[in-house]
């Protein structure tokens, strides 16, 4: 993370390695007390993964396999959250990011603007909502473990990125459109879509398909994204496959995401990094012989979102909700595929949307 994001971030958030402190009583940190005044907006968060940060099935999932503090301060952040946690739960924690924990600052509503009329006493900053402040939890390095007591704890973070979400946007073509443009553009500006949102994921990634000789070249753009795709969470991967019905046994995977290996100081690094940057067109060639089949067997396709370590969960880790998310599904009849490079189009093109980002 650079020390600039740092430097920036932590002056609202404490990176993880402390609670959030509102400095408002705990009676006032509900989002029931919003949503009187801001129905749609209230309506939007509690639908969204911050709505759900705490609730949701795959983060309890691992979380129960390794409950650290670390993980609580930044999917139910406020203490008082944490104070609920520590006593089994309750209905302000499962609030997850709730309002309170972006807006509310020594007892002092926190926004980009002050609105007149408002009867908040608002400190408003130009910075509120911007990249950096998106930072602070969306960007940070692989935490530094003490085991050595009865309960682990985090104390420090290592020199290797685990999420590298915002730095990625710093570092890409896009980086002059602010994430709460594409995040925050619904009408009530809270529903924070992601990789969770079907319409989302169609702009981030197109797939179209063409004929080279005896392959098929099957081309990945990062469309839409500011940040690479996948981006976040370390499980999450793009997985292609490409297969004929008649000898499924051929079947060809490629997989996009990032793979890491044991650091030095007992972390963890990247070695290696397949995601999509934005802006980025990668070509995938895939050999038709490689598939078994007779010549004329048409091709199916599909290009998966996969959200965790296991798209198919083993006995005892299953999950109520999906693991993964269908970007593209199609079969593919090669006698009307256009050859690559040809006149007036480049073949097969399978995407939900094309459009890219405002």
């Amino acid at each position: 993370m650079s020390p600039l994001l740092v430097l920036l971030a932590g002056v609202t958030f404490p990176q993880g390695l402390a609670p959030v402190d509102s400095g408002a009583p705990a009676a006032e940190l509900s989002a029931q007390r919003c949503a009187g005044c801001h129905t749609g907006a209230h309506a939007e968060w509690q639908e969204s993964r911050h709505g759900r940060a705490w609730t949701n099935a795959i983060f309890q999932r691992e979380f129960r396999q390794d409950p650290l503090d670390w993980c609580v301060h930044c999917h139910a952040p406020l203490r008082e959250q944490f104070t609920e946690v520590g006593r089994g739960g309750g209905p302000l924690a499962d609030e997850g990011v709730t309002c309170a924990v972006c807006h509310l600052r020594d007892g002092k509503m926190q926004a980009r603007t002050a609105r007149p009329g408002s009867p908040h006493d608002t400190v408003a900053s130009a910075g509120f909502g911007s990249p950096a402040f998106c930072g602070g939890c969306h960007q940070f390095n692989f935490p530094l473990i003490d085991r050595s007591g009865s309960h682990p704890r985090v104390a420090a973070y290592s020199a290797h990125p685990m999420q590298d979400t915002v730095a990625q946007h710093a570092r890409g073509s896009r980086a002059a459109v602010e994430c709460v443009q594409c995040h925050a553009a619904s009408p009530g500006g809270h529903a924070f879509p992601g990789g969770h949102d079907p319409a989302m994921l169609a702009r981030a990634v197109t797939l179209e398909v063409c004929r080279a000789g005896g392959r098929l070249q099957v081309r990945l753009e990062n469309a839409g994204a500011g940040h690479n795709v996948p981006t976040g969470d370390l499980h999450r991967h793009l997985v292609l496959r490409l297969w004929r019905s008649t000898a499924p046994e051929r079947l060809h995977e490629t997989i996009l995401g990032r793979q890491f290996a044991a650091a030095p100081d007992g972390s963890k690094r990247t070695v290696a990094d397949t995601t999509l940057r934005p802006g980025e067109r990668r070509t995938i060639p895939v050999p038709l012989s490689a598939l078994g089949g007779a010549a004329g067997d048409p091709v199916r396709l599909e290009l998966r979102f996969v959200y965790t370590i296991d798209e198919f969960p083993f006995r005892g880790r299953e999950l109520p909700v999906p693991t993964y998310a269908t970007v593209a599904a199609q079969e593919i009849d090669l006698r009307g595929l256009a050859a690559c490079g040809a006149t007036g189009g480049a073949g097969l093109r399978a995407s939900r949307d094309a459009r890219g980002i405002p």
